[in-house]
C-alpha cells in the first residue's frame, strides 16, 4: 500500500457505518415531515370535498334545480357525513377552514366557477358518479379501518344518489 491511499476495508467499514446511519432515520414514523399524519391528509380532503358538495346542493335547491325533495334529502345526507368526517378528525387537530368562521367557508355559488358548467338533477349526479369513484381511492389509501369503512359507507351512499339523480 503506497502513501496516501485509504485501504479497502476502511472505505467498506465507511460506507457501511454511513448506510447504517441514513437507514436508521426512516427506521419509524417519526420522521413524517408534517404535522398531519397521511390519514388526516385524506380525510381533510374528503371534508373540503364534501363541503364543495354540500355548497352546489344548496345553490341547486335554491335555484329549483330538480326535484326539490329529492334534493333536500340528498343535501341533508351530505350534512350528515360532513359531521361524521368531522368528528373522525383527531382531538388534537387543527380545526378545518370551515370551522373558524364565515369568512372561510367555501365559495358562494356565484363565485365558484366549477358549478356554472353543473346544473341540474343531471349534473349532480355527474358529480355523485365522479365522487363516488374517489371514494374508492380515499378508502384505499387509508391506514386505519375505520375511516375507511366510513369513507367506503360514503362512497356507496353518493353512488346511491348518482343513479337516483340519472332516474329524476
Amino acid at each position: 500500500m503506497g502513501i496516501g491511499c485509504v485501504s479497502r476495508r476502511t472505505v467498506l467499514g465507511a460506507t457501511a457505518a454511513v448506510g447504517t446511519g441514513v437507514l436508521a432515520g426512516c427506521g419509524g414514523t417519526e420522521w413524517y415531515p408534517s404535522d398531519m399524519t397521511p390519514d388526516e391528509y385524506v380525510l381533510r380532503s374528503v371534508i373540503r370535498e364534501k363541503e364543495r358538495m354540500v355548497t352546489r346542493y344548496e345553490a341547486a335547491v335554491a335555484g329549483d334545480s330538480g326535484p326539490p325533495e329529492l334534493l333536500e334529502r340528498f343535501l341533508e345526507h351530505h350534512l350528515s357525513h360532513l359531521d361524521a368526517l368531522l368528528e373522525a378528525l383527531p382531538e388534537d387537530s387543527a380545526p378545518t377552514p370551515s370551522a373558524e368562521g364565515p369568512d372561510a367557508s367555501p365559495s358562494a355559488p356565484e363565485e365558484d366557477p366549477a358549478l356554472d358548467a353543473v346544473r341540474g338533477a343531471a349534473g349532480l349526479g355527474v358529480l355523485e358518479a365522479a365522487a363516488t369513484s374517489a371514494r374508492l381511492d380515499q378508502a384505499g389509501a387509508v391506514t386505519d379501518p375505520g375511516l375507511s369503512q366510513l369513507i367506503s359507507a360514503i362512497g356507496a351512499c353518493e353512488a346511491g344518489h348518482a343513479h337516483l339523480l340519472a332516474e329524476a
